[in-house]
């Protein structure tokens, strides 16, 4: 799949935008149109005080590449400052469940760098990474050995991880990406916000209702 470079230059200004938030939004959103209630709510997994906002994401869907600059963006200058964000790759199938042990074994390995790179990799060069093997060719090509890919993409802290995925996944009943989970409550995605930019404007707007006043 070929990213066209003005979509995203177009997605980088209007994170310039969308930082600003919009006051009004908080009032406008509604149950079943915004955003749907997850019943029953789900158990968070940040500290007192914070409210957690949940990325389901899948590297080989194009939507979810061409958001992500947008999403770094919001995380860096447009999020309140209680929140904190959490990525969760998505399950349904087995090719999403490899997908989902590549980005763990990016996380034990302390190789952040490396998620944008398969992004980039499915999306921009059109290698889906669909197995073992072009998943290993990836991560040597980047530095990782052998040995390291291996201990640790069948390890048991990347097994554990893609269990509570899954787990998670079923929870919030996840079928599309990019979704977004506010405090284990709220499910919102792009169509449901409108636009891109008015989907940070109602995670925000959540994300208020779900922090503590004073």
């Amino acid at each position: 799949m070929n990213i066209s470079i003005s979509r995203l230059a177009r997605l980088a200004l209007a994170s310039l935008f969308l930082v600003g938030g919009s006051a009004a939004v908080g009032a406008d959103i509604v149950e079943g149109k915004q955003y749907t209630l997850l019943k029953p709510a789900q158990p968070t997994n940040v500290d007192a005080g914070k409210v957690e906002v949940v990325e389901v994401f899948w590297y080989a869907c194009g939507h979810c590449y061409l958001i992500e600059p947008s999403v770094e963006a919001w995380i860096k200058k447009g999020k309140p400052a209680n929140v904190e964000v959490i990525r969760l790759p998505a399950t349904w199938n087995n090719t999403l469940k490899l997908h989902a042990r590549a980005f763990y074994t990016v996380e034990v390995l302390g190789r952040p760098e490396l998620h944008t790179e398969l992004f980039r990799e499915m999306n921009v060069r059109g290698n889906r990474l669909d197995t073992k093997s072009k998943l290993e060719d990836f991560f040597t090509s980047h530095g990782v050995s052998k040995q390291d890919f291996e201990k640790t993409y069948a390890g048991f802290a990347v097994t554990t991880r893609v269990d509570r995925a899954e787990q998670l996944n079923k929870n919030y009943r996840i079928t599309s990406t990019p979704t977004f989970i506010v405090n284990g409550k709220y499910k919102t995605d792009v169509g449901a916000a409108g636009s891109e930019e008015k989907l940070f404007e109602v995670i925000n707007a959540l994300a208020e209702r779900e922090t503590p006043a004073g």
